[in-house]
């Protein structure tokens, strides 16, 4: 792949290190107030993404495989060590691809009401096509990748075993911002995602949307915090 500068912001000292995956056309910023929370206390780093935010664009036509060895990248170059990865949304699937493929570098994480392509199976047709018509009105950074390469990847994702690493996971849902029948779908796959690790957690975060970074940073700076700790403890013992 052709190199490329990211954009990241830093704040904080202390470890484990914490690195920040924001969800899908979002950027750094978006985790300002989960920073302002943990850099009294730990080291913590987010990015721009390639073609979003202050980070210029990218042509790989391997999407997901570009965006991995990206968030890679910021993990080698900004930190000490095993890190704790924190993602949201599509922020979510990144970085348990990461764990899958180099548990070297990850030491725990937190998956903020993390994306799932399976997800849509309950939707009908026409709301499907409805989605996709939705996000064809907006800038979208997944457009024009080489699809079947990106929906390999999540296959191999969900058929990995183990399919996350020997680490501290939670898993945080959302109640609130979809049809009950599909946030009810979609909660039970982030519940059966949090059984499947061997130290998997899953919490229900009431009263929230999809962006529960942005409504409820205090829950989420708390789980990444109580993840740190416990990969402190590990580290001690």
């Amino acid at each position: 792949m052709a190199a490329r500068t990211l954009r990241r912001i830093e704040a904080g000292t202390g470890r484990p290190d914490v690195v920040l995956e924001a969800g899908r056309n979002d950027v750094a910023v978006s985790w300002q107030p989960v920073m302002d929370r943990l850099a009294p206390h730990l080291h913590v780093v987010a990015y721009d993404r390639a073609g979003l935010g202050a980070s210029p664009p990218a042509t790989d036509p391997d999407i997901l495989a570009r965006q991995v060895a990206d968030l890679t990248a910021v993990i080698t170059s900004a930190t000490t060590g095993r890190c704790v990865l924190a993602g949201h949304s599509w922020g979510g699937i990144l970085v348990q691809l990461l764990a899958v493929q180099r548990p070297d570098l990850v030491a725990g994480l937190v998956l903020v009401d993390p994306a799932d392509e399976r997800a849509t199976g309950v939707l009908s047709g026409p709301a499907r096509r409805a989605l996709r018509v939705t996000r064809l009105g907006r800038p979208d950074e997944l457009r024009g990748g080489d699809t079947a390469a990106s929906q390999a990847r999540l296959r191999e994702l969900r058929h990995a075993q183990p399919p996350l690493p020997d680490v501290p996971v939670v898993v945080l849902s959302a109640t609130r911002g979809f049809p009950r029948r599909f946030r009810s779908h979609w909660t039970e796959l982030q519940a059966g995602l949090a059984a499947s690790a061997p130290r998997g957690r899953h919490l229900l975060v009431h009263g929230t949307g999809h962006p529960i970074h942005r409504q409820r940073p205090d829950v989420v700076a708390g789980a990444i915090r109580q993840v740190a700790a416990e990969v402190s403890a590990d580290n001690a013992a």
